[in-house]
């Protein structure tokens, strides 16, 4: 029974890691028909069984793992790595890792492979191919001995060889694949959608220019109605926090947060040209705020038209330029 069973894994194996064993048998499209094998060059390869996941023997139909590392400068291009006669071995899997080191990469192929032969058998040499002045050179790995284990009881003498496979054109595994990939693309797709989607629900609305904000703040205050009812203090108070707003957002210090002594330092570090003009407004402002100064109608109702002047005349030259060239247009 555990014949049975043995021949049945490897019959499996088989079956599973023909294509790709016929894909690592042949040399890649990009060599040429013929090259010249150099033992020293610009490029090297060496091999080296990983080590077993188990204790166990490795027997007839096992997978073990063989790592391959290639070694070539940046500009060297070179073929990937390939057997001329595979013999007693498939291939069943491969999985490539890059590393740079300076100016030299390093290509780490590690191939799961199986071996359908007993006893001490030798892994062939891989080869890596590269052009070279004309010609086609290549590079071979050493060839690595491995112990495989019958599967048979010990007193089982012969038994007959596996018949070969069978050419068949089953192409359903074929479609299943194509189908399998094209419903991960399409949820792959949905997925970045999806996130796409939610970045932009999430994501806030970005914000206008400083210059912008304060224009449409101060032009949206019902002036003519807090000044008829009497509410003088709130009318400065929020042309000051727009004006606040206003220096925090366009020069890049707290003047929200500061007192107006402290901005008066600020602003001389930021250099601002305009510096008395908002000094000036934000003292009478805090002596209206503070002080309960009541000003002359004209003076306050003119109190927003002097913040306006002062924001447009900070407003970056380039776009002041480019607003009176559109009005001049008009």
């Amino acid at each position: 029974m555990s014949v049975i069973i043995g021949l049945l894994a490897t019959g499996l194996v088989l079956a599973q890691g023909v294509a790709q064993a016929d894909s690592v048998r042949a040399e890649p499209d990009s060599v040429a028909p013929g090259y010249r094998i150099v033992e020293h060059g610009p490029v090297s390869v060496a091999a080296k069984l990983k080590p077993q996941r188990t204790t166990k023997p490795l027997t007839v139909g096992d997978r073990f793992r063989l790592e391959l590392t290639v070694k070539r400068h940046r500009g060297q291009k070179v073929s990937e790595p390939f057997v001329e006669e595979l013999g007693r071995f498939l291939v069943l899997d491969r999985n490539t890792v890059t590393r740079y080191q300076g100016d030299t990469i390093i290509d780490v192929h590690e191939l799961e492979m199986a071996a359908f032969a007993t006893g001490e058998i030798a892994v062939p040499g891989f080869l890596v191919t590269w052009p070279e002045q004309g010609e086609v050179l290549a590079v071979r790995s050493d060839s690595l001995v491995l112990n495989v284990a019958s599967v048979m009881p010990e007193d089982m003498k012969e038994i007959n060889d596996l018949k070969p496979q069978i050419p068949f054109p089953n192409l359903l595994p074929l479609w299943l694949t194509l189908a399998v990939l094209g419903a991960g693309g399409l949820v792959f797709l949905g997925y970045r959608w999806f996130r796409a989607w939610r970045r932009r629900r999430l994501e806030p609305e970005p914000l206008p220019e400083s210059w912008e904000e304060a224009l449409a703040a101060l032009r949206a205050l019902p002036v003519k109605e807090w000044l008829s009812r009497g509410k003088v203090k709130r009318y400065y108070y929020m042309v000051s926090e727009i004006l606040k707003r206003y220096l925090t957002r366009r020069y890049g210090f707290p003047a929200i947060d500061q007192t107006t002594s402290e901005m008066v330092l600020a602003m001389k570090r930021a250099r601002i040209a305009e510096r008395d003009g908002f000094v000036g407004f934000f003292r009478r402002a805090d002596l209206v705020k503070y002080a309960k100064l009541v000003p002359p109608m004209p003076e306050m109702e003119t109190a927003v038209v002097q913040a306006q002047d002062l924001v447009n005349r900070t407003t970056p030259k380039r776009i002041t330029h480019n607003a009176q060239r559109t009005k001049l247009d008009a």
